[in-house]
């Protein structure tokens, strides 16, 4: 049974990383750089991350500590399932998205088969991605890999001028869109918060950021994501996109 398990998660870890790498970055990352549906002119701003996160932890200060011990936590889970996992979670792409949810939901998820609720987790994710851009260029932190001297898993993803670690843009899109699917679901809140806490754990396993920038990252996403209950259109989104997952049952 143990085997079996094994090599059922090693399939999955693969087939995740196959979906990744259908579109290129540069496509997946222009993707979050659309206005998020839910944002018209006139009203209110989105939450803004460089007006109320802490600057992050110098590389000199003692508090650096812990941010170091959780860059050797997350470097012993290479070369694992749970590291291969991680390698997967490095995708951009809405496809890989609704892929690594779609257990939680028991549901195949596809911009095909789920027009309703891919629109809206593109939307609520692009919200996040928006909420922190001005945090990134106000602090430029340097990612680990760059502090430590140390490759990572994924090397196509490592740049030599990268000051964006802090926040997590991954970690923001994963958990604003956790957030929205639970919305979406509630029955299934804990398995999909689950996975959206798995994703940004696996950009400090792979090195590519500090435990700080996901949890900064987590913090702005909630902070979007309430701030984003408080428009209709995103009820009424929500509200579509369990109508079409209920209907696919």
């Amino acid at each position: 049974m143990t085997r079996l398990l094994i090599t059922l998660c090693f399939l999955c870890a693969t087939t995740l990383s196959i979906t990744a790498q259908t579109e290129s970055v540069q496509q997946q990352i222009e993707a979050y750089q659309k206005a998020p549906k839910f944002v018209k002119e006139g009203m209110p701003p989105l939450p803004d991350a460089s007006r109320f996160l802490p600057a992050p932890t110098s590389e000199n200060d003692t508090k650096f500590v812990s941010d170091s011990c959780m860059y050797e936590w997350g470097k012993a889970f290479r070369g694992t399932l749970r590291g291969d996992t991680a390698i997967a979670d490095a995708g951009y792409g809405i496809s890989y998205f609704l892929k690594r949810f779609s257990p939680a939901l028991n549901q195949s998820l596809t911009p095909e088969t789920h027009p309703q609720l891919t629109q809206l987790l593109v939307s609520a994710m692009n919200a996040g991605n928006m909420s922190i851009q001005k945090a990134k260029k106000k602090y430029a932190r340097r990612r680990p890999y760059h502090h430590f001297g140390e490759g990572t898993p994924v090397p196509q993803d490592e740049y030599p001028d990268d000051f964006t670690s802090y926040p997590s843009g991954h970690a923001v899109r994963a958990w604003m869109a956790a957030m929205t699917l639970t919305a979406v679901s509630p029955e299934n809140a804990n398995d999909i918060m689950r996975i959206g806490y798995e994703i940004g754990q696996s950009r400090v396993i792979l090195g590519f950021h500090y435990q700080t920038d996901v949890d900064a990252a987590r913090l702005a996403a909630s902070a979007t994501f309430a701030r984003l209950c408080a428009e209709k259109s995103f009820h009424e989104a929500i509200e579509e996109a369990r109508k079409e997952l209920t209907s696919k049952r």
